[in-house]
């Protein structure tokens, strides 16, 4: 699977530009039910999201459940090579800022702040649909000033984890 992947002259992943908005699409999609739906069925939605967002994470975007069938999908409907490409860092990132409010909404649920964990739950709802409809990352922009503001790094202006492109 991550063999077929571009990578850079260091050796970091790059990705299509258009399977992060493929996967926030999703992402909403889930979400969005979840909210509808709200009980048993729309925390099991959150949770599956949950898992999605650590697979993403923990093994990199090569492994990641909607980017994977984003690339299915760019076989069988032929769409072409990718009109760019972006290193893996500002969307992992990304997926762990998802990560990390998902599990909020998890032990809110779990210790009976279903409000709360509703929230967190729109809270991502909203940043996916942000990213999916403009592309827009707000996760990618955060990673991308932190790397700026990160003392003791290089400074070439041809860095490609510090360039600024969105998902």
């Amino acid at each position: 699977m991550a063999r077929q992947l571009a990578r850079d002259a260091d050796g970091g992943l790059l990705i299509d530009v258009r399977g992060p908005r493929f996967g926030a699409a999703i992402t909403t999609l889930v979400l969005a039910t979840a909210l509808v739906v709200q009980g048993g069925f729309g925390i099991a939605l959150v949770a599956w999201q949950w898992v999605a967002f650590a697979i993403s994470t923990l093994a990199g975007l090569a492994w990641s459940p909607y980017g994977n069938l984003f690339r299915l999908l760019k076989r069988r409907l032929d769409l072409g090579p990718p009109p760019a490409t972006e290193p893996e860092g500002p969307p992992r990132f990304a997926q762990a800022c998802g990560l990390a409010v998902a599990t909020v909404a998890l032990v809110s649920f779990a210790v009976g702040a279903v409000t709360v964990g509703w929230v967190a739950v729109g809270v991502v709802l909203a940043l996916s649909a942000l990213l999916a409809l403009t592309g827009i990352c707000v996760g990618c922009e955060v990673y991308v000033l932190a790397q700026r503001l990160r003392p003791g790094r290089k400074t070439t202006g041809d860095d490609a984890s510090t360039r600024g492109s969105v998902a």
